[in-house]
């Protein structure tokens, strides 16, 4: 399961930073007439409903296939036992058959790991895709009602910024406004 949260956690590193709560505020204009503001991905993903229940389903499949792979292990072990409390009664030739079956077993857990590992990536990939795609038109829509100019990711491309900038709960409301894409496939 460890295995699972860490590669969830590593593919919303982009979404995730602070946990600092936003703060809906007015638009900064620069001196220059520019309508400019940030958002804060980590609080977006936390008020955006349709992410939270995106991560729910990963998480979910995450679960079962750990379930999956320790009943896998389990196996091994129960053959490995068998395999050891046989072993002094085998012949030779038994002995290196019962051990070739069970590397053969081994390396069937092997690759069982390395596929429902790339399942789990292709997931994440997946729902990555469809959030960035939602985010896309949120910001374009509100972009287009409040003319902005620039939106800055706060924790990837701004050091500071006055909170009254901060667009993070209003693009949070568009996002929850969007109709829903039918699936993450």
């Amino acid at each position: 399961m460890k295995k699972y949260n860490l590669i969830i956690a590593s593919s919303f590193l982009l979404l995730l930073a602070s946990c600092s709560a936003p703060v809906q505020n007015s638009i900064e204009t620069s001196a220059d007439g520019m309508k400019i503001g940030f958002v804060r991905l980590d609080s977006l993903t936390q008020l955006y409903d349709y992410h939270g229940e995106l991560v729910e389903e990963i998480e979910a499949k995450a679960k079962k296939m750990e379930a999956e792979l320790i009943r896998s292990q389990q196996n091994i072990q129960t053959e490995y036992e068998v395999l050891q409390k046989a072993a002094p009664s085998l012949s030779k030739i038994e002995l290196e058959r019962a051990q070739m079956d069970f590397q053969r077993i081994q390396q069937q857990y092997q690759a069982l790991e390395q596929q429902r590992s790339g399942e789990l990536q292709q997931e994440e990939i997946a729902m990555n895709n469809i959030v960035k795609l939602q985010v896309d038109k949120a910001i374009e829509k509100m972009k287009s009602e409040k003319d902005l100019d620039l939106v800055f990711i706060y924790e990837t491309n701004l050091l500071y910024a006055k909170e009254t900038m901060d667009l993070t709960t209003e693009l949070a409301s568009y996002l929850n406004e969007l109709d829903r894409p039918d699936s993450m496939k």
